[in-house]
């Protein structure tokens, strides 16, 4: 948040939860982003806002990447004890996952990927392997990345549904930046497996050599 935003830290009022209740649910755009700014400034401070949910929630449904941010953060935060409430959400992150714009695609998948609920991470097998052959290679990179949050939640289904040899081909993406991610987290993968996971062969060195190559210092 910019400095002009420390105004939604000011101090709560008594009866502010239904007062955010109704800005939450305002026809307006403008009213409802602030409201989600003064939610989340409560979150920060430590005040619980989690009967706020299902209203938050439905503030996902916006062009607005700023506002989508805020909602985002405020799920991560109250997923865990809220899971069956969390799975509302899941529609709109497999929607955002297929947004036209790049930074919304990888949003959503960084966002499931970071919900440490049982629930969700079944949904989100699907978005995270279309993300991992997106066409923008932020995805690609942001996508990589999941994968290893994902196995650390759910090892066995990361092998199940083939996510490691989709790490592995990423080895040979023409963009460093994703080379370097799906190196990293095969690495972070492969310090919790007992078996071989990531090993360095000829080949793959060559496909590293090649994408150093083309990497800034």
């Amino acid at each position: 948040m910019s400095g002009h935003d420390s105004k939604y830290f000011s101090t709560t009022k008594k009866g502010e939860i239904p007062e955010l209740k109704e800005e939450l649910n305002s026809q307006h755009r403008d009213k409802r982003k602030d409201a989600v700014k003064k939610v989340i400034a409560a979150m920060t401070v430590g005040k619980d806002v989690s009967s706020l949910f299902t209203d938050v929630v439905n503030c996902m449904q916006t062009e607005n990447l700023e506002l989508k941010k805020l909602v985002y953060l405020y799920l991560i935060n109250y997923a865990k004890s809220q899971p069956d409430l969390a799975i509302l959400a899941v529609n709109t992150f497999v929607k955002d996952s297929q947004d036209p714009n790049p930074l919304i695609r990888a949003l959503a998948v960084r966002t499931m990927g970071c919900i440490r609920v049982d629930k969700i991470t079944e949904y989100l097998c699907d978005p995270l392997q279309r993300c991992l052959k997106d066409d923008d290679p932020y995805v690609r990179k942001t996508a990589a990345v999941c994968v290893a949050k994902l196995y650390d939640i759910n090892a066995e289904l990361v092998e199940d549904r083939g996510f490691l040899e989709s790490l592995k081909d990423l080895i040979s993406d023409n963009n460093p930046m994703v080379v370097a991610n799906a190196v990293a987290a095969l690495a972070e993968i492969q310090e919790h497996s007992s078996r071989p996971i990531f090993e360095i062969t000829s080949h793959t060195l060559s496909k590293l050599l090649t994408a150093l190559n083309e990497c800034t210092e």
